[in-house]
This record gives structure tokens, sequence and C-alpha cells, in this order.
């Protein structure tokens, strides 16, 4: 006995030189407690794993211990590493002794009496393992503890000790192995991780021979700790028997692979190892479900990628974020996030040009715009004519009707009255990025998708409106402060633009009754198609949720003739059956939105928009903000009187045998032409010339009425002459004044009432005016360009 205590002493001895000779070094040696960047995991609002952004050396954890250490994993990690941990200042001499005398006597490291303190220098400055380097620990374990003590050192271990996985840390760990806070583990699960450092490779939780070597190391742990006396035998025994509770390893939802980027990269900033996100997987997988069957109904129209945002109105929070149909579809470039994709909106921008014309207090819901051809000149000096995405026109329409119908004339109309300028100024402060302020970069055609936005601006564009005027910028985690919001436009004005946008009956004739834009609860909708059908939108809000979806292609390839109803709005309305039931359930669904707080219902002519009167045909309620209701009678239904000679005005001194009284449609002169092609009986806008009004009393002038503006054609060489003309027609006064019309100043033909005539076509740039023949009076010149 007395030999080998001898034995043991000088092997003791031994050692405290190898340390002393390993510090001359000392200035190199780390004697500090590091600090590693930890990683991010994110979760769903539910708790379930959505992504994790990785720390130092691209590995996993490395998170702060609690405050308290909790005593389990304490017990346990001191039992197997280090059972004299607090007896020793970082070296252990008589495992230090011992290990010396095995290693020697084989000649290689076969046994490292690591301390825990020793095991922390390794793995702050991992090298090669030879006894010069396990000198060079057991000094950094004695500088290491003296320096910082005893428990710091410990919870340095248990932040970076490896557990496996990529894991460092047994906070993290607990969190990967048993989906808890490492304060919550049970005794077998606390041994359990404390077995895993020894050999993390080889001891793989994931593996089915890892899991039997990690048992088996636990149980070894749980022996030890009850021999310690730490753990009862009725505490051994429930230990050893119990289901130790472990989670699967964490997946990546294949449907929410762009949201774990956006999500991911924000939590780089975030204090927080741990963040919690708006997002909620479940509602992300059935958006993702819906989206990708809607594709499949699409087949063949060309369409080849969507994206989706779903939001919680109230606070903004983001609850689906889909960035494609396939993250990792070639074909599709589906890694693009066309959530963050620019593309023409088409026409989602209007109601905000609307709202803006509301609350200049310029027009009301009842305000009649002109669906009618209209020249549009640019600053440049440039025109040209824009239509109606189905090539039509439906003449004088309402406000609430031109917005629901989503016509593109009205709306240029009333852009032109609120301002580009100003309406550009509005969306900026809005959220929609990119704008240029160039004169002509956008123009009117600012109304029908010339400013291109993303997905998620115009998500929180429409949030606008959801939220009657002020604004809600979009929430990513939970624990994010609501920011407060701006005002941009009147409470009124985004009200009413809602109960537009909320009506169903408005929607006639563009929109048929049963279509996916119709709801049994209240939704404001609506739809966007950018020219060419290289993109089709829909957007919709409810009390409670708002749905956005985008439908086109990676290439900005043209889709055939599908648009947002087709395309997008059939999605939208299934993502919010889909979601609407589930999300706060206790709150009662709004069956309708309300009108503006203390706005007027008044009947008003549905053609006009002013007062119904007794000859108006049909009437509608309106609603008006005080103030603002409508004072004259209807002058579209009146009482004409006619000369029964030719159907023309009656005027004065027509003889009263000759003239008729009917109630008729009397609509202004810019609606004639339209009502011609629609074939509809409306007043003649000319006195009959059978019964002047005293002409020496008229101030006589001539103007073209029809072509308008500067007009293009393009001339066929194989159609025959007489079906190549163009139609002539001037306004006179006195009517029975004739005209002759000129063409580049050679005059065509001379004509009386009603002064048309048709003109053959030819190649080249022609300026035509018309001239009275018995007086000066020239018209306004008018260019046709005809193009061969």
């Amino acid at each position: 006995m007395r030999s080998r205590s001898t034995r043991w002493r000088r092997a003791a001895a031994v050692a405290l030189v190898l340390v002393a000779v390993g510090a001359w070094c000392g200035s190199r040696l780390q004697d500090g407690l590091l600090a590693y960047e930890p990683s991010r995991l994110v979760l769903d609002r539910r708790g379930a794993y959505l992504g994790e952004v990785p720390g130092a050396g691209e590995e996993l954890g490395y998170w702060p211990m609690p405050y308290v250490l909790p005593e389990r994993i304490v017990q346990a990690t001191l039992t197997t590493e280090d059972r004299h941990f607090y007896e020793h200042p970082g070296v252990y001499l008589p495992s230090v002794g011992r290990a010396l005398v095995q290693n020697v006597r084989n000649l290689r490291v076969i046994s490292g009496a690591s301390t825990l303190a020793m095991q922390v220098a390794r793995m702050q400055t991992p090298g090669e393992r030879n006894l010069g380097r396990k000198a060079r620990e057991a000094v950094e374990a004695l500088l290491l503890v003296r320096r910082h003590g005893h428990e710091k050192v410990l919870r340095q271990y248990l932040a970076i000790a490896p557990y496996g996985n990529r894991v460092h840390g047994v906070v993290r760990a607990a969190r990967l192995y048993f989906d808890k806070p490492v304060e919550d583990l049970s005794w077998a699960q606390a041994a359990f991780l404390a077995g895993l450092p020894q050999l993390p490779g080889r001891m793989n939780p994931y593996t089915e021979e890892g899991l039997r070597r990690a048992l088996k190391r636990s149980h070894r742990i749980l022996r030890a700790l009850h021999e310690k006396g730490v753990l009862s035998r009725e505490d051994w025994e429930q230990a050893r028997q119990a289901d130790l509770g472990l989670v699967p390893r964490p997946q990546r939802m294949p449907e929410a692979l762009h949201a774990v980027l956006e999500w991911s990269a924000l939590s780089r900033a975030r204090p927080e190892p741990i963040s919690t996100a708006t997002l909620d997987l479940e509602i992300q997988s059935k958006v993702a479900n819906i989206l990708q069957l809607n594709l499949n109904r699409l087949d063949g129209t060309g369409a080849g990628n969507t994206a989706a945002l779903v939001v919680d109105t109230e606070t903004g929070d983001v609850l689906a974020y889909v960035g494609s149909r396939d993250f990792f579809s070639e074909e599709h470039r589906g890694a693009i996030d066309f959530v963050k994709q620019r593309r023409s909106p088409g026409s989602t921008l209007k109601p905000f040009i609307y709202g803006l014309a509301l609350e200049k207090g310029s027009v009301t819901a009842a305000t009649e715009l002109a669906d009618t051809p209209m020249d549009v000149r640019t600053e440049s000096g440039r025109s040209y004519l824009p239509e109606n995405v189905n090539h039509n026109f439906l003449g004088p329409m309402l406000l609430r009707e031109a917005l629901s119908n989503s016509r593109n004339i009205p709306a240029l109309r009333v852009l032109e009255e609120v301002g580009v300028e100003s309406t550009l100024r509005f969306l900026e402060k809005a959220g929609a990025g990119g704008i240029s302020y160039e004169p002509d970069r956008y123009g009117l055609g600012l109304a029908v998708g010339n400013l291109h936005v993303t997905l998620e601006e115009l998500t929180g564009l429409y949030l606008v409106l959801a939220h009657e005027g002020e604004t809600r910028p979009l929430r990513r985690f939970v624990d994010e402060p609501v920011a407060p919001s701006r005002r941009l436009m009147t409470r009124e004005a985004a009200q009413l633009v809602r109960h537009i946008l909320a009506d169903p009956l408005a929607r006639r004739p563009t929109f048929a009754a049963g279509s996916a834009l119709d709801y049994p609860y209240a939704v404001a909708v609506k739809t966007g198609t950018s020219q060419g059908y290289r993109d089709a939108w829909a957007v919709a809000f409810s009390d409670r949720l708002l749905v956005a979806v985008w439908v086109g292609n990676h290439d900005w390839r043209r889709m055939n003739g599908l648009g947002g109803l087709m395309g997008a709005a059939g999605a939208v309305h299934e993502i919010l059956d889909a979601v609407m039931p589930e999300w706060r359930p206790y709150r009662p669904v709004l069956d309708t939105f309300a009108p503006p707080g203390g706005a007027l219902a008044v009947d008003v002519c549905p053609l006009s928009g002013r007062l119904a009167g007794p000859d108006c045909a049909h009437r509608k309620s309106e609603w008006f903000v005080p103030g603002t209701a409508p004072t004259e009678p209807c002058p579209f239904h009146a009482r004409v009187k006619l000369d029964r000679r030719n159907g023309l005005r009656a005027g004065p001194t027509c003889p009263e045998r000759e003239v008729v009284t009917r109630v008729m449609l009397a609509l202004p002169e810019e609606y004639e032409q339209w009502a011609r092609r629609q074939h509809l009986d409306i007043a003649p806008l000319r006195e009959s010339p059978l019964c002047p009004t005293h002409p020496e009393q008229l101030e006589p002038k001539v103007a073209i009425r029809e072509p308008r503006g500067t007009v293009r054609l393009l001339y066929d060489p194989d159609t025959p002459a007489s079906a190549s003309t163009l139609r002539l027609t001037a306004d006179v006064t006195p009517s029975t004044e004739p005209i002759v019309w000129l063409v580049d100043g050679v005059p065509v033909a001379t004509v009386s009432w009603p002064h048309e005539f048709r003109w053959s076509v030819r190649p080249g740039q022609h300026v035509i005016t018309a001239a009275m023949v018995h007086r000066p009076q020239v018209s306004q010149p008018v260019t046709v360009v005809v193009e061969d």
C-alpha cells in the first residue's frame, strides 16, 4: 500500500512539473470565457418549428444558461464529467497522475483525466491531442477557475458543450430533443443529455444504435446519482422506467421556405435566441395547398407561378407567407420570392385614387363619370386613346359602379382631377416604394398599373382601407409592439371606398352574380389585371382577415387572357372560407360593412346620380356624407319637345301643331356617339332647322365632333376605297349653315345639315378642318395619321 501511494504522489508531482513547463507560453494562454454567436430559432405562433439561423461556426445553440442553474442538469453533468468539480482549482491531481502513468506506459494518450474546466479550455482552444496539449489545457483550466470561479466555468461548459446534431449547449439541446426549457427536464432527460458530450457523434438520438448507446450511458448516470444519494431508490426506479419523451427531429415545412428565409433574416437582429413569428403553419399549409389547386385548375392558361399573403387586419400579423408555387422548381424559378417582386398591379390601385377624390370633396359615390372614349395627352405632348379591358364602354356611370366594375376610363378622369403627383405622395406614405417623380413617368397610366408594387406593399396599402384610412404596418413577431398608426385618408372616404368594394350589386354587369367576388359575409374585394395579362391579382379583406394573391410568370410571359377574376379571386375566396371559421371564432362575423358615420341615404337616379325625379324609370339609394347630397333633380330623364317633322328639338318658333312632347333620355353631348352605338333612343341635341331661332341672334360657330384629338389608322391597300373611309361630323350654329370639309387645306366636300361626310383615307399625316361656306368661322384642326 505504501509503494502504491508513493507512486501516486510521484505521478502527481510529475503532473505538476508538466503543467509548469506548459506555462512558459503564458501570454498565449486563454484565461477568458469566450462568447459565441448563438443560433436563432424561429417558431410559429403555435410553437411549431419554422427555421433556425446557425450561430458560430455554422453550429446551433450557444444559448446562455438561465440565471439559476437547473439542479438536475448540474447534478447529472457533474456526476458524469467531474465529481470533484468544487474540490479542485481546475485540475484534479489524482486523476492527472493516474492518467499520466497510463499515458507514459503506453507512449500515447489513452486517458485524459480532463476536469470540466479542462474540457472548457479544450473547447475554447481546440487542438491536437498530446501531452503538451494536455498540459496547456491544465494551465488554462487553473487560470479559468482562478479568474472566473467555479460557477461561471460550469455555466460556460453547459453553454458550449457539444450535444450532437450540430448542437452546442444544454439549453438548445433540451429544446431539440425534448422541446422544453432546460429547467423543465426530468431526471431521465437530464441524465440523457449529460451523457451526450462524451461521444456526441456515436450517441446520436436520431439513430437506433446511437439512441441505444445514449440510453445505456444515461442509466449509468442515474445509478451514480442514486449511489451519491442525490436520487432516492424510488426516484431512481421511476427515472429508469419513465418515457424519455424524445421528439422527432424538427423539419422545415417545404411550403414555407420563403417564409423561413424571411423570418430567419429578421431574427438575426433580435437579441433573443428564440423568436416566435406571427406566422401560423397550419394556415400556411392550407394557403399553399389552395394556391397549388388553383394553379392546377388554371392549367392551359399559361399561369406558372403564384404568391400570397394572409394578414390579421386588427394587428397586422402576417399569418401566411407563400412566395412561390414550389421553392425547388427550376422551370418556374420557385426560389424567387414573388411576395417581394415588383409587378404591375393592374387596377388594384384604383380604390385609393377614388378615395383621395372622395376626401377632396370633388366627387361623391353618386358622381356621374363618363365611360366613353378619352383622348389622353401627356406632358410631352404625346396623345393616346386608352381603353377598358373588355374594349367597350358603358356610357354614364356613377362612381360606385365605376369603381366596382373596375372601369379604366372613369378612373383616369378621377385621377386627372386628383392629380398624379398627389396620388404618388399618398402611395409612398402608405408604403409603396421605388416611386419616381420624373415627368411623364406614370401619367394617368398610374390608374391602370404603371407603378409597379410588391404583393407585400399592396397588402399594406389595403390595410389602410381596412383600418378606415390609418396605416397598420405588417407585424412579423408576436412580441413586436404594434406600431403607431398614421392617418393617410379621412375616415369617411376610406369607409365609403370599403363600402363600395363590398357591394355585390354595384359590380354588375361586369362581374356576374355568383362569381368569386360574392361572399355570404362582409368582404371588400378588388381584382387587377396588368397589361397583356402578365399579372393577375386579387385582394380582399373581411372584419378580421386580409388576403392578397398574385398569379403570373417569372419571365413576365403573357397568360392566355387570364385576369384577376379567373386567375386569383377564386383562390382568395377559398382562403378566406378556409381560415375565417377558426380565426377569432368568438367574435360574430360582420354581414356588411357600415357606411360612413353620420352618412345619409338619399334616393338618386342610377344614371345621373342626381335626385330621382318623376320621369326616372329607376332609382337607387346612395350614401352621402353630410353636406354632399345632391340638390338638383335628374336632368337625364326629361320631357322634350320635338319637331314631329324630323324628330329634332322644337325651337320656340316651331308651330304648335308640329310640336310633340315625349319623356326621353336627355344625355349630354359627350355621350351622343356612345348612345348611337348602343342604339339608344335619346333626345336630340340639335334644334330643328325647320323652325330656327332667329339666326341673326345666334353666335356662328363650327366644331368637329368626330373624329377627336389625334387619330391613328392602319391603311389596308387590299380594302376597296369605298370601305376605307372615315366619318366626319360637325356641330354647326346656326344649323342651317352649310360647311366645307377640308383635308390638308384642300376642299373635299360641301355639306348642309347634318354636316356629315365620309372621307376616303389615304396613307400619311393629314389635317382636317371644317369651315362655314358663307361665314369666316373655321373649326379647330384634327390630325389623322394613316399608317401603311
